[in-house]
């Protein structure tokens, strides 16, 4: 059976999710506590990164709850919303400065220079992730119709049928794609079980530590390497790109 796709997991697959959120939680902090928030930045960004491991990283009240464990302490005359609209604007002020990993770009590109289609599956809030894809750049990178968000799948990994939603509705068998990710036990394993081929990005993410059941058919220092095994494990033919503009 050849290969006729490739998904990409986005957080730290394509962008450093992980460094990312702990810049914007700090810088969010910082600005709280400039703003009258009565505390040590490092002790509230200890409090701050431990209600997002109690509520999860979709949680939409972060901020509020880290003055409610704080008991609240503002210093005087300071309003309690103003505190924690400057923390919102500091966190999402820092977006601004989200790039994608360099061979993330590379590889994409030298995708679309193949008959391979280029997809993206990933868990989380549709426009969460959708924007993440925006300020990475990379919303026109995929195939028509090839973006999978979790929560208008109505399903989510590390549940296999996630990969079979995405797969049928690209027109392939599970045997046909290929699914990169930088997890072992939410990428790797799921995606093994529901007959896809795996690449596993290493890297000092979140999930560096993991330890999956399943072995990752592929395990990739950088994406280039991928791009490598493309070629040679697979046989996938890269146009060069002055093939890409003369094809329009």
């Amino acid at each position: 059976m050849s290969l006729r796709a490739v998904l990409f997991d986005i957080d730290d697959t394509l962008f450093a999710t992980t460094a990312f959120a702990a810049q914007a939680r700090r810088r969010a902090v910082e600005a709280m506590v400039l703003a009258g928030l009565d505390a040590p930045v490092d002790a509230a960004y200890a409090e701050l990164c431990e209600v997002v491991r109690e509520f999860s990283s979709n949680y939409s009240h972060h901020f509020d709850k880290l003055v409610v464990r704080l008991g609240t302490r503002l210093r005087p005359g300071v309003h309690r919303g103003v505190v924690i609209a400057a923390g919102v604007c500091a966190y999402h002020a820092t977006k601004e400065h989200l790039k994608p990993f360099a061979d993330a770009v590379r590889i994409l590109d030298a995708l679309g220079r193949t008959p391979l289609l280029r997809g993206v599956l990933t868990n989380g809030l549709t426009i969460k992730q959708a924007e993440k894809l925006v300020r990475l750049g990379l919303q026109n990178a995929f195939s028509p119709g090839a973006i999978f968000i979790s929560e208008e799948l109505g399903v989510a990994k590390p549940h296999p049928r996630i990969f079979h939603i995405a797969c049928e509705a690209m027109g392939v068998e599970p045997g046909e794609a290929l699914y990169v990710g930088d997890s072992p036990l939410r990428d790797i394993d799921p995606a093994h079980e529901a007959g896809l081929i795996t690449c596993l990005r290493k890297g000092e993410g979140g999930h560096a530590r993991e330890v999956g059941v399943h072995r990752p058919d592929l395990a990739v220092d950088s994406l280039d390497d991928l791009v490598v095994a493309l070629r040679e494990r697979f046989q996938v033919p890269f146009a060069d790109r002055g093939a890409r503009r003369a094809r329009g």
